[in-house]
């Protein structure tokens, strides 16, 4: 039976999900930006949190864990770097998997926008928690120095089977399909999908859950490889890599 997915907003932007396994009740917060929110959508649902997976370490993701771990008793998992900032049961990492019920989650460390970020592939379930290495038509800030592991982790999870949803730790989709749509202007799947965002935040809705291959089709830096990318930023017949550092210098100033 697959899992149930419920993706909401939580703070101003970040998004709070929930997975459930409905054979056996168990359920996994994704990060925790705040407490009685999370708790809150889970009391809607009729679920009890019993796990809690860390992405990384940024206090917007974790400030709520310790309350909701005392308020559930839930297990926390998380890289090495959230000891600070979190309780944790159990510190994971590359290689390592986790479980919800039957399914089970590879770990990636995923460095670039933080030292211990990590992405949790599910592929059985056709989902991965990508926190804020990938945002619908975007992604996230990249500390300094770190563009190439950026890249390697990106291009890590562009490698995913195309319907695998991505659930992604912000909604900052209109500004980033502004900005794809500056540097892609002739993309026409793009072009409807800015149409949507424009629509979708007009209407309030919230809107941080994706898969790869709509990302493959409108994302510039999945698209780093492609000519059209690389011409927009003065770099024709450079390597991916290169051209994706730019591009993520230029929405920097965007």
């Amino acid at each position: 039976m697959p899992l149930d997915l419920h993706v909401f907003r939580t703070l101003s932007d970040n998004a709070g999900a929930l997975l459930h396994d409905p054979a056996t009740g168990a359920c996994a917060a994704v990060d925790v930006p705040d407490a009685g929110e999370m708790l809150a959508a889970a009391r809607a649902k009729g679920w009890t949190i019993s796990d809690i997976f860390i992405t990384h370490a940024h206090h917007d993701h974790t400030q709520g864990v310790a309350e909701v771990k005392q308020a559930t008793g839930a297990t926390v998992v998380g890289p090495a770097d959230a000891r600070t900032s979190a309780p944790l049961d159990r510190v994971i990492g590359e290689g390592d998997s986790v479980a919800l019920a039957g399914e089970r989650f590879e770990i990636w460390h995923t460095p670039g926008h933080s030292d211990g970020h990590l992405s949790y592939i599910g592929l059985g379930s056709k989902i991965a928690l990508v926190g804020d290495v990938v945002f619908v038509m975007g992604c996230g800030r990249v500390q300094p120095g770190q563009m190439d592991r950026m890249w390697t982790s990106l291009s890590r999870i562009m490698a995913l089977p195309g319907d695998i949803r991505l659930v992604t730790g912000h909604d900052y989709t209109l500004a980033n399909a502004r900005f794809a749509r500056s540097v892609d202007p002739t993309n026409a799947a793009l072009a409807a999908r800015f149409a949507e965002a424009e629509t979708a935040k007009a209407e309030g809705r919230f809107w941080a859950l994706t898969t790869i291959a709509e990302e493959q089709a409108t994302n510039p830096f999945f698209r780093a490889g492609e000519p059209a990318l690389a011409a927009a930023v003065h770099l024709a017949g450079k390597p991916a890599s290169q051209v994706f550092a730019a591009l993520r210098e230029a929405k920097n100033k965007f």
